[in-house]
């Protein structure tokens, strides 16, 4: 009866032994699982193929480089017609041509003229003739809004000097804030502000 007994401990024991070797196995043979949600594993994705960083530099300018050209060149250009005559101008000529590079508001038509009264009266007189230069210092205002281009405008802050040649000749610096705006196709001059004076000085004697 112990024989038996022993005989019985015996094989339960080779039995136990087999079966923990046999888990032994199969732990090493099986491919360890992936980690999931942790920290370092959504910190190693990878972007997705053809995916760019975003950068400031993606972001499109509000007008173009080509646009903003044509509205500086505009702006240029009425500046010089408005400071540009001579007592032989005649006004109504004089005027078409730089109200054509207006909006045709009226205010641009009123800000849009010769001098007058006595003013004129000695440009006359005196066989005056006026000249100008223009210089854009910086744009401070862009705006794009996005109805069929409609509303697009530039304000620039711009200097004028103006040389009126009387008796004696001398130089007007002016600062304007001017604007230009995108309608119909064109650039127009849409506003002229006062930005301040500068020194008139007598440069020459006629």
């Amino acid at each position: 009866m112990e024989r038996r007994r022993a005989i019985i401990v015996a094989v339960a024991l080779v039995a136990v032994a087999a079966l923990a070797g046999l888990a032994i196995s199969l732990s090493r043979s099986s491919p360890p699982q992936e980690a999931k949600d942790t920290p370092s594993s959504a910190n190693t994705s990878e972007p997705e193929t053809g995916a760019e960083p975003d950068s400031g530099d993606s972001v499109p300018a509000v007008i173009s480089p080509e646009e903003l050209a044509s509205a500086h060149s505009v702006m240029r250009n009425y500046l010089v017609a408005v400071g540009t005559y001579t007592y032989q101008t005649d006004e109504k000529a004089w005027k078409a041509k730089a109200q054509a590079l207006t909006d045709g508001s009226k205010s641009m038509s009123d800000q849009t003229s010769l001098p007058a009264g006595r003013a004129w009266a000695d440009c006359v007189k005196t066989k005056c003739s006026s000249t100008a230069t223009a210089h854009l210092e910086r744009d401070t205002v862009l705006s794009n809004a996005p109805v069929d281009g409609a509303g697009r405008s530039v304000t620039t802050l711009a200097s004028t000097a103006v040389t009126l040649r009387q008796d004696k000749s001398s130089t007007q610096s002016t600062d304007f804030a001017i604007t230009a705006t995108y309608t119909s196709g064109e650039w127009k001059i849409s506003g002229l502000q006062l930005a301040g004076v500068g020194n008139a000085g007598i440069s020459e004697h006629s």
